[in-house]
């Protein structure tokens, strides 16, 4: 793989976290994501909850991605969220930190989110590059069995080949049939690239199991992964595949 051929997964809007990963790309609509492009997806039900995992490109598993989220509620109206993320191939390195506020309006329905994030690029013939970007979210809950969430990702996104990358724009559902089981659907406008839809499934089959499925299209995405709990803590492992780039393997650690 050639040092270009990397270059569009700098500041993708897609997290390699595994949760996310074994949704195919769904992120738009979830809860306790502290590693998501929609920034109010981090609002925890507990006071805290933390993310960390790594995600190989098997084609070239010299890439990998380290990740690590923190959300911390202050409240039941605010939270604080923090991102971590770095990767290496072979001239080129980067490392990005983000910082995102949340706030809960009329009773707990909708939560908004602003965030910041920091990237710095390096270069080993070139030097290194500093680019910042703000990220909005905004998660809907009209009931208890639905809820709505959009994210604009990038806002100061210059495109393919220019930090902080393309501008994003993702609308997701979530339906909920039961405690056990949750249904997503998503629509991503990342740049100029064609309106991609993604959908995703998620059931837990025994207190100890959850499995992760999804699919995205008309790039042709498929994911599937599992949540394997002990007490709060939980082992994730997912795998993604997509045809035209390659496929992924992610391992993570999640509390709650």
């Amino acid at each position: 793989m050639g040092l270009w051929a990397v270059w569009s997964f700098l500041c993708w809007g897609q997290y390699l976290a595994p949760s996310l990963v074994g949704l195919g790309g769904v992120q738009a609509p979830l809860q306790q994501e502290p590693l998501s492009a929609n920034a109010a997806a981090a609002f925890p039900a507990a006071r805290w909850c933390a993310q960390v995992g790594t995600a190989l490109y098997l084609p070239t598993p010299e890439l990998a991605f380290r990740l690590a989220g923190l959300a911390y509620r202050w409240d039941s109206l605010q939270m604080t969220s923090l991102i971590l993320q770095e990767w290496r191939f072979d001239k080129l390195s980067q490392m990005e930190a983000g910082l995102a506020y949340a706030l809960r309006l009329l009773k707990g329905q909708v939560t908004v989110a602003t965030r910041g994030r920091l990237l710095l690029t390096s270069f080993s013939e070139y030097g290194r590059l500093v680019r910042f970007t703000p990220d909005l979210g905004v998660i809907l809950q009209p009931g208890p069995r639905l809820r709505l969430g959009g994210y604009g990702y990038n806002l100061l996104g210059r495109g393919w080949g220019a930090l902080p990358g393309p501008l994003q724009y993702g609308l997701g559902v979530a339906y909920v049939p039961s405690s056990l089981a949750e249904a997503y659907l998503e629509l991503t406008q990342e740049g100029a690239h064609p309106l991609q839809v993604q959908s995703g499934f998620s059931y837990q089959i025994h207190p100890l199991l959850r499995l992760r499925a999804g699919a995205g299209w008309p790039v042709l995405t498929l994911g599937a992964g599992l949540r394997l709990s002990y007490r709060r803590l939980g082992l994730d492992m997912a795998y993604r595949y997509q045809p035209h780039v390659g496929s992924w393997a992610a391992l993570g650690i999640a509390y709650p």
